[in-house]
C-alpha cells in the first residue's frame, strides 16, 4: 500500500485491509501539517510515530512501527499484532442510576472518538480508566458523595482479541436536598427565584448543582440591570449515613445599573464603527442588561462585517456602568458555491458573491445566482443595516426569474425595498413595497385558467412576528407567531387584500421525544374570480411545508392536462411526532389537514373541504436547517388524486 501526497510517497508493509484507510488518513494528514519538500528520516520517524499512536486507538496495544526511508520513500514497516476489543461488561453493587447508563459512560472516551455507529469498540486501556473515574464522578453527581468504584477487572477472551470488563460499584449513602431557603432576592424576582430554589428540593445532593442554581439567580438579577448582584451558597450536610441537606441562597442585589455610555475601541473602519455605534448607543441611559446586549450583539455579528465583537460593562459610577467595544473586521470579499436538490425545484446549483462593508459604509452589496429545473434566478441586493443611524434595517433587491411550471411559463423583473425593526428578541416586524413586470405563456392553458399574460402588480405590506422558540432552525421548545398583510393592484384587472396568519407550538416530551403543531392561513379579499388573477399570484396548497400527501401545488383545481390552478383561500393544519434515533437524526411520524378554497373567504373562516395527509419522514440537522425527507399518504383519496408524494427539502414544515 501506498500513500502519495504532492511529491512525498509513503509505502506501508504489514497493514491489514480492515486499517488500510484509518492509516490512509493519518498519512495524509501529516504530510498535509508536515509541509516537506522531500522524505526525510525525521519525517518517516514522525510518520511512524503517529500511525503506531492510531493502532493503539483502535485496540492493536502490541502493534510496533518501525520505519526506513529507501530510495527517496518513507517505507513504514507495520507489525500490527492481536487487536483487542471490548466484550461483556458487567456492572455489579446497586444504585439508582440505569446500569446501561453507567457503561455509557465507562465507554464514553472511545465512542466520542469512533463515533455512535462503531459495533466493535476497541479496547484501549487508558480510555477505560478514564471511563472509570467517569462512572464514578456521575455516581457523586447523583447524590452518593462517597462513591467509589473498583476495577476495572479485564477478562480477556482466548486467541479472540475479546476482554470482558467488571466493575464494582461501592455507592454508599445517597444525599439529596432538603430545604432549600432563599433570602433577599428583589420582590420582582422573587417568584422566579423561589422557582429554581424549588428544582433543588428533593434532587440528588451536589455542589455542582447548588452552584448552577446560584449562578442562575444571579444571572436572574443582572439581566434585569442589578449588575452588581452577589449570590451566595450555603449548605448544611446531612450526617454520614445520608438524608437531606438543607441549603439557603443569599441574594444582595445591590442597585440598578443605567449604562452612562458606550465607547469604542480604535483601530476599526469608518463604516465598522458607524454599526456598531449605531448598534449600541440606544443602550444610553437605559438600565444595564444582558439579555438586550445579547440581542445587539447577535445584530451587529448578523451584519457580517465583524469577525469578533466583544463588549465588556465597566462600573464607572456609584451604580452606572460603561460599555466597551472592541472586535476585528471579518473579510470584506466572499465568493459562495452551492448545490444541492429539492422535490419540486429538482437539483439545484447557485452562486452568491457578497461585499460587506461597501465602500466603508457599513453596508453590504449580494449578488445571487441560482439555476434549478424551474428556471433561473438572479438577484443584486443592496443593505443598510443601520439605515439613518437607527435600529432600522432597509434592504433593497432587484430581481430578474424565469419559472417554468406544468403547462406554462413566467419571466419577472422586481423591485423591492423593506424596512424591518427587531423591537426585542422575540418580536421583530417590517414593512415592504414591491413593483414588478411579468410576462406569462402557456400553449395549453385557456385564457381563464393562465390569467392576464401580462401584469404589473404593485404591492404594499406588512409583517410582524413573535418568535419565542429555542432555534430558528432546529426548534424543539417554544412557539411562533406571525401575520402579514399586502395590499396588491395592477394584478391584471383586479386590486385584492392579501391576509396571512401562521402559528405554531414546539414542545420536547424528552431529550429523545418532541411534538410540534402548526396552522396557516391565508385568503385573498377582493377577488370574484381566480381567473380573473394571474396564475402566480394565486394561492396554492400541497407540498411539501403544507399537506404532504400531494405533490408541490397540486391540492385543489387542475387544468385539464394537469396544472394546478390555484385559489383565493388556503388553509393547512399540521402535527408532527419525531424521535431522535441518533445523534441529529430524528424519525417523525405526522398529519396534515388542508383546504383550498376559490371563493373569496375571510382569513378566519372555518373551511369544510379538507383534504389529509398521514406519513412518515426523517431529518438530519445541517447547519442551514434540517434535510427533510417526508412521505405523506392519502388516507381519503378521490378520483384524480395520487396516493401520495414523496418530498425532499431543506426546513421543517412550520
Amino acid at each position: 500500500m501506498r500513500v502519495v501526497w504532492e511529491n512525498l510517497t509513503v509505502e506501508l508493509r504489514g497493514v491489514s485491509p480492515a486499517v488500510e484507510k484509518d492509516a490512509r488518513d493519518v498519512l495524509e494528514r501529516q504530510l498535509t501539517l508536515s509541509q516537506d519538500a522531500a522524505v526525510s528520516p525525521p519525517l518517516a520517524d514522525d510518520l511512524a510515530f503517529f500511525l503506531r499512536a492510531r493502532y493503539l486507538e483502535l485496540g492493536h496495544a502490541a502493534a510496533e512501527v518501525d520505519w526506513k526511508v529507501e530510495g527517496g520513500i518513507a517505507v513504514l514497516l507495520v507489525n500490527e499484532g492481536l487487536r483487542r476489543t471490548v466484550g461483556d461488561i458487567t456492572i455489579e453493587g446497586e444504585s439508582q442510576v440505569p446500569e446501561e447508563e453507567l457503561k455509557a459512560y465507562l465507554l464514553r472516551q472511545t465512542r466520542e472518538r469512533e463515533g455512535r455507529l462503531a459495533k466493535a469498540l476497541p479496547y484501549v486501556a487508558a480510555d477505560i480508566e478514564a471511563g472509570v473515574g467517569l462512572v464514578a464522578r456521575k455516581l457523586q453527581a447523583e447524590g452518593y458523595l462517597n462513591a467509589t468504584v473498583d476495577g476495572p477487572v479485564l477478562a480477556p477472551r482466548v486467541d479472540s482479541g475479546v476482554t470482558d470488563i467488571s466493575l464494582t460499584l461501592n455507592p454508599g449513602p445517597r444525599f439529596t436536598f432538603g430545604k432549600v431557603t432563599v433570602e433577599g432576592a428583589d420582590p420582582k424576582l422573587e417568584k422566579a427565584t423561589r422557582k429554581r430554589a424549588d428544582s433543588l428540593e428533593g434532587a440528588p445532593y451536589s455542589e455542582v448543582s447548588l452552584e448552577n442554581v446560584r449562578q442562575q439567580i444571579k444571572g436572574d438579577h443582572q439581566s434585569r440591570g442589578w449588575f452588581a448582584a452577589e449570590v451566595t451558597a450555603v449548605s448544611a450536610p446531612a450526617g454520614s449515613q445520608g438524608g437531606a441537606s438543607s441549603a439557603t441562597l443569599k441574594v444582595t442585589p445591590g442597585e440598578v445599573f443605567t449604562v452612562s455610555g458606550v465607547t469604542v475601541a480604535s483601530g476599526l473602519s469608518d463604516g465598522a464603527d458607524r454599526l456598531v455605534t449605531s448598534v449600541f448607543n440606544v443602550t444610553e441611559g437605559e438600565r444595564y442588561s444582558p439579555d438586550s446586549l445579547d440581542l445587539l450583539h447577535r445584530r451587529a455579528l448578523d451584519t457580517g462585517v465583524f469577525s469578533k465583537l466583544d463588549v465588556v460593562p465597566e462600573a464607572d459610577g456609584p451604580a452606572t456602568v460603561a460599555l466597551r467595544v472592541t472586535g476585528e473586521e471579518a473579510k470584506p470579499k466572499t465568493l459562495g458555491l452551492y448545490g444541492g436538490y429539492e422535490t419540486f425545484k429538482g437539483p439545484i446549483l447557485g452562486s452568491e458573491a457578497r461585499h460587506v462593508n461597501f465602500w466603508d459604509s457599513g453596508d453590504s452589496v449580494a449578488l445571487r445566482a441560482e439555476g434549478s429545473a424551474r428556471g433561473l434566478d438572479g438577484s443584486l441586493q443592496w443593505v443598510n443595516p443601520a439605515v439613518f443611524s437607527t435600529r432600522n434595517s432597509l434592504s433593497v433587491d432587484l430581481t430578474a426569474q424565469t419559472f417554468s411550471f406544468k403547462d406554462y411559463e413566467r419571466k419577472t423583473l422586481a423591485a423591492r425595498a423593506a424596512l424591518s425593526r427587531r423591537f426585542s428578541r422575540r418580536i421583530t416586524a417590517d414593512v415592504f413595497t414591491e413593483f414588478s413586470l411579468n410576462e406569462a405563456t402557456s400553449d395549453v392553458l385557456t385564457k381563464p385558467e393562465l390569467g392576464p399574460e401580462s401584469y404589473q402588480p404593485a404591492i404594499v405590506g406588512g409583517r410582524v412576528s413573535l418568535d419565542f422558540r429555542d432555534s430558528p432552525l432546529t426548534p424543539r421548545r417554544g412557539w411562533l407567531l406571525n401575520g402579514g398583510l399586502q395590499g396588491v393592484s395592477g394584478a391584471g384587472d383586479v386590486s385584492f387584500l392579501k391576509t396571512e396568519l401562521a402559528a405554531a407550538v414546539y414542545y420536547p416530551f424528552s431529550s429523545k421525544w418532541r411534538a410540534a403543531a402548526g396552522m396557516r392561513t391565508a385568503t385573498l379579499s377582493g377577488v370574484d374570480d381566480p381567473a380573473e388573477l394571474p396564475i402566480d399570484l394565486r394561492l396554492f396548497n400541497g407540498g411539501a411545508n403544507s399537506v404532504r400527501s400531494f405533490p408541490e401545488r397540486e391540492l385543489g383545481p387542475i387544468s385539464r392536462t394537469g396544472t394546478p390552478l390555484g385559489g383565493t383561500a388556503a388553509t393547512v393544519i399540521s402535527a408532527e411526532l419525531s424521535y431522535e434515533i441518533l445523534s441529529g437524526l430524528e424519525l417523525a411520524v405526522f398529519g396534515d389537514a388542508g383546504t383550498l378554497d376559490t371563493e373569496d373567504s375571510s382569513v378566519f373562516a372555518l373551511p369544510d373541504d379538507w383534504r389529509y395527509a398521514v406519513g412518515a419522514g426523517l431529518r438530519y440537522k445541517l447547519p442551514i436547517g434540517p434535510l427533510r425527507v417526508d412521505y405523506g399518504v392519502n388516507p381519503d383519496r378521490r378520483e384524480g388524486e395520487p396516493f401520495g408524494a414523496l418530498h425532499v427539502t431543506f426546513g421543517f414544515a412550520f
